[in-house]
Formats: C-alpha cells, sequence, structure tokens
C-alpha cells in the first residue's frame, strides 16, 4: 500500500510539474497575443490601451471566426467540469482530441471574452495526456489526464483544487478514497512549486490586508453578514445559471454565425463602454481591491453585473471557456461595491470572500471546491467569510432543488 501510494504520487508530481510547464508555455502564447492587440496594459489588470479601432475588431474577428467554424462543424471546447466528467465517466482512453478544441478557446480569450483560461488549458492538457501512451513506461501511469489538468491548475497558484475538483462532484459532495485524491493533490502542488512557488502563499490579498474584528460586537456583525452575504451570493449564483439556460434557449433559434457575431457585437461595444467587463478578471482583482481600478459603489456594482452577465453570454453563444475567474471577479466587485456604499455597516472584506465562494458554490453544487478556490484566489482574505458563503451557496442551490422536485 505505502508503496503504491509513493509510486502514484512520484508520477502524478512529474506529469503535474510537465503540465505546469506546457501550461505556463500556452499562458505566455495567450498573454503575448493578447498585448499585441489590447495593449500591454491588460496584463496589469488596467484597462486596455491599445488602438481603439484594434479593440473595436478583434472581438467581431473573433465572432466571424468562432462562427464560422462551428457552422462548419467544428467540435467547441469542452467547460472545465465537462473534461473532469469525462475523465469520470469513460476514461482517459475516451477523450477525444481535437484541434478546434484548442484553436475554439484562443479566439475566444484572444477576442475579449469574459472567460477564464482555465478550460482551454484543462483540455490542451488532458488531450496530451494521451500522447503520453506512445511510450511504454507512461501508458501504465494511472491518471494521466486527472494529473494534467490539476498541474495546469497548480499554475493558478490553485495547488489543492485539483485533487478536490477530481473527487468532489455534485452528487458526490463528500469524496472518500485515497485514491481519488492523491494523484490530482501531489500534481497539483508540483505545477505550483514549480511555476507558481510558494513565495506568495499565505500573504494574503497582495497588500491588502484582512482586519480581524477586536469585540464580540465586530464578530457579531460580521457573522450576521457573512450569512446574509452568502445568501445573496447563492441567489446571484441561481440567476447566473438562469441566465445561462436562458440565452441557451433564445439563441438555440439562431445559426452558429450569427450567435457567435452578437456576441463580438456586444464585446466590441462594451470594449468602450466600459473595458473592464472584458476578459477573464484573473488579472484585475488585486488592483481592483487594492482600489486601483475604480472605488465608486455604483460603478462597482455594475462593473460586476457585467461581468456575469457577458460571461453567461459567452458560455450560450459559442464563446467557451471558464467560468472561476469572471465569477470570482464579478462577485468580488459587487462585494467590493457593497462596502463602498455603506461602509459603516457592510464590512467590505467579509462582503468580498463570502460572496466569492457563495457564488461558485451555487454555480458548482459544491462547498469544498470554492472555498479551496477562493481561499487561493484571494490568498486567504477574509477565509472566515468564505467558509460560511460557501455553505450558504450550496445550501441555497441544494433547498431550490428540492423545492423544484416538490
Amino acid at each position: 500500500m505505502l508503496a503504491e501510494a509513493f509510486s502514484t504520487s512520484l508520477t502524478s508530481a512529474l506529469i503535474g510539474a510537465v503540465a505546469g510547464a506546457m501550461g505556463a508555455l500556452l499562458m505566455a502564447l495567450i498573454s503575448w497575443l493578447i498585448a499585441m492587440g489590447w495593449g500591454d496594459a491588460v496584463l496589469l489588470g488596467q484597462p486596455a490601451n491599445g488602438p481603439q479601432l484594434l479593440q473595436l475588431l478583434l472581438p467581431l474577428g473573433a465572432g466571424l471566426a468562432i462562427g464560422l467554424l462551428r457552422q462548419r462543424g467544428a467540435d467547441p471546447l469542452p467547460e472545465l467540469h465537462s473534461t473532469i466528467e469525462e475523465l469520470h465517466e469513460h476514461g482517459e482512453h475516451k477523450l477525444q482530441p481535437r484541434s478546434s478544441h484548442w484553436l475554439l478557446g484562443l479566439l475566444a480569450l484572444v477576442g475579449g471574452g469574459s472567460l477564464g483560461p482555465e478550460a482551454l488549458l484543462s483540455r490542451c492538457l488532458a488531450e496530451w495526456s494521451i500522447g503520453l501512451s506512445r511510450w511504454g513506461w507512461f501508458k501504465a501511469i494511472p491518471w494521466r489526464g486527472a494529473s494534467a489538468i490539476s498541474g495546469s491548475l497548480g499554475l493558478f497558484g490553485l495547488p489543492l483544487v485539483g485533487g478536490v475538483a477530481l473527487a468532489e462532484r455534485p452528487d458526490r459532495p463528500l469524496p472518500a478514497g485515497l485514491w481519488r485524491w492523491l494523484p490530482g493533490v501531489v500534481s497539483g502542488i508540483a505545477g505550483f512549486a514549480v511555476f507558481q512557488g510558494f513565495s506568495r502563499f499565505g500573504d494574503g490579498e497582495q497588500t491588502v490586508r484582512y482586519v480581524w474584528p477586536h469585540s464580540l460586537a465586530e464578530i457579531s456583525q460580521n457573522l450576521v453578514w457573512a450569512l446574509l452575504l452568502g445568501l445573496i451570493g447563492g441567489v446571484l449564483g441561481l440567476l447566473f445559471l438562469g441566465l445561462r439556460r436562458h440565452l441557451s434557449r433564445t439563441l438555440k433559434r439562431w445559426n452558429p454565425l450569427s450567435q457567435a457575431l452578437l456576441t463580438g457585437g456586444v464585446l466590441a461595444a462594451m470594449s468602450q463602454l466600459q473595458p473592464l467587463a472584458l476578459m477573464s478578471g484573473e488579472l484585475q482583482i488585486t488592483p481592483m481591491l487594492q482600489g486601483a481600478l475604480v472605488t465608486n459603489g455604483h460603478t462597482l456594482m455594475l462593473l460586476g453585473l457585467l461581468k456575469l452577465g457577458l460571461c453567461a453570454l459567452c458560455l450560450s453563444s459559442g464563446w467557451i471557456g471558464g467560468q472561476f475567474f469572471p465569477l470570482i471577479f464579478g462577485a468580488s466587485a459587487i462585494g467590493m461595491g457593497l462596502g463602498e456604499l455603506w461602509p459603516q455597516v457592510v464590512p467590505g472584506q467579509v462582503a468580498v470572500s463570502s460572496l466569492t465562494a457563495a457564488i461558485q458554490s451555487a454555480v458548482l453544487g459544491q462547498a469544498l471546491l470554492p472555498l479551496l478556490i477562493t481561499a487561493a484566489v484571494l490568498k486567504g482574505h477574509a477565509l472566515a467569510g468564505a467558509l460560511i458563503g460557501s455553505v450558504m451557496g450550496l445550501g441555497v442551490r441544494q433547498i431550490t432543488n428540492a423545492k423544484k422536485r416538490d
């Protein structure tokens, strides 16, 4: 048993580290293409500073390309949860590599879609792991695809998320069994350590320190707000899912080209009206929490809602990518906005962490995974609020689903 665990850990760490390296190269390519079109400021989390004409043409061009490819039968990029479900249900040997996956995913990201890169990276690296079967030693390694996905998530500073994502599922929220945890956790830590490093771990959201409550009254206030905002975050998550379903039903009557062009046109218009609503939000989170982007409460709340709405539109119209970072940024912006509007009433830091964890729990139907994602992305910022928010968000989803069944 111990020897098998050691062997699994060693091979998973190797694949995770290699996947982290390949993920870093792919992210470098994405960043270079985005900087070429949108300007270097985007990589710092700032509004685009590229030529305005190019900011209009990029989403439209990407929409045209996505629409034409899909109209000709190109398979869309699966979302991260779909890739994980394929691994669960069919195993690694059933994954079908498609060049259209990375091409459509790349177009959506470079075109300014409000999408995260994790879906593209996870799928590409899972498909890459199939190529390892050509070598006899690698062919015998279990969990190749799972370890590759986990290593890619480690690249984003999420070292434990891969193990939980591969073990926790909406129909089984409390996973058990060493072999469902070990490969993902070890490979995720390897990808994190090699290309993210532990230097930033535990520092809190950079230069944004969490102020712990100093009295029983403050503790009670934070607890009440964490519960309330967790409830609100859960409702936001359900509204996000409802918007996706509504848009999917509405746009289903349109052909793929019209769907993609519509989204491209909306993104092009938004690039002039509110450019911060574009992109994944991954690089915008820290400067936003530092107050370097927007400080007006109403603007922050509108920005958060726009990010969520654009993400839902993209995912419903063939612009496929990740939803983790748009959800986190959108919820963080709304939480900050509430704190700015009522600073004496709403604890802003608790609002950010509670809403962020709750909206993910409601969308994913899980509690532990959103907690780890929130803790990793916000670097432990107001972790107690995230813990309460993740439970509240899952509770809202489960209660709502139970009422629908009745």
